[in-house]
């Protein structure tokens, strides 16, 4: 007799978590009509030198699995990133960061689809893009349905490895831009004369979570070299960025940790022979 197979419901929850209790009404309101929200100290003093340690290792001498092309929409980048382990694989299941991504992308049906270090260079500035209905991204829709519960596609945490500041290397969003259903004017100007780009400072060890459908970019750094870490969550059924895919090595190193594997887990497509069937 064989056993009962395991519904899609009781293996993700299909609930979207609205009801959790874990974000406030204040934090769901401001993401919905802003299109993102600042987490302050995702990552303390001592994990910060150990994650700007660990990327300092990985450019000296490549892991196996992490990607290096030459250069990629934030400049220069490593993709992959969770492949070094340690705190870089940790803080893609940060405990202050994780209901954030439950609440906005779909309760438990979320999982981790790329992570990469941003190596950014004094004075490189990384372009506006388009957001909302014009952003050409069919992965980076924006969702929230009128009883409050939302059903983003691709959300993406953003860690501030050194202090930003005003004019110096911060990120900036247009807010609410993820709304828009005109295409912005500002393709071609500097980010400086874009009249409602918002600069959001951020001191090292904190983060901003975004909806990628908002319009978002990054001031260049006027002091010195800079570093982000960045990691990309969507639904279940979301397949993995190109060169994010992890290795078997990863697979297994974490597999004993129930939320990182929860993360990892395959695209799931809902196939038919997983529906919770009723009587009647």
């Amino acid at each position: 007799m064989t056993s009962p197979r395991t519904t899609e419901e009781e293996a993700f929850n299909l609930k979207s978590g609205a009801k959790t209790g874990q974000i406030s009404h204040e934090e769901k309101h401001f993401f919905d009509i802003a299109g993102y929200l600042v987490l302050e100290n995702v990552l303390d003093a001592g994990r910060l030198i150990e994650a700007r340690d660990a990327i300092d290792r990985i450019m000296a001498s490549p892991t196996n699995g992490i990607n290096d092309p030459a250069t990629g929409r934030y400049g220069r980048e490593l993709l992959n990133v969770i492949e070094s382990g340690g705190v870089i694989e940790d803080a893609m299941a940060i405990p202050r960061v994780l209901p954030y991504v439950e609440q906005f992308v779909w309760g438990r049906q979320h999982r981790l689809v790329g992570s990469r270090a941003i190596l950014r260079s004094p004075g490189e500035a990384v372009p506006l893009n388009q957001g909302g209905a014009a952003d050409p991204r069919r992965h980076a829709r924006y969702r929230c349905c009128g009883n409050g519960q939302f059903r983003c596609l691709m959300t993406t945490c953003f860690i501030a490895m050194d202090d930003t500041g005003t004019d110096n290397g911060e990120f900036c969003a247009i807010p609410a831009s993820h709304k828009s259903n005109l295409p912005h004017p500002y393709t071609k100007m500097k980010l400086r004369d874009v009249a409602p780009l918002e600069s959001i400072p951020l001191p090292a060890g904190s983060a901003v979570f975004i909806t990628e459908n908002i319009a978002h970019a990054f001031c260049p750094p006027a002091g010195g070299p800079q570093t982000w870490l960045a990691y990309h969550y969507g639904p279940s059924y979301m397949m993995n960025l190109p060169g994010c895919n992890p290795s078997t090595k990863t697979l297994e190193r974490t597999a004993a940790d129930p939320i990182k594997t929860h993360l990892l887990l395959k695209p799931y497509y809902h196939p038919i022979t997983a529906q919770r069937k009723t009587n009647g």
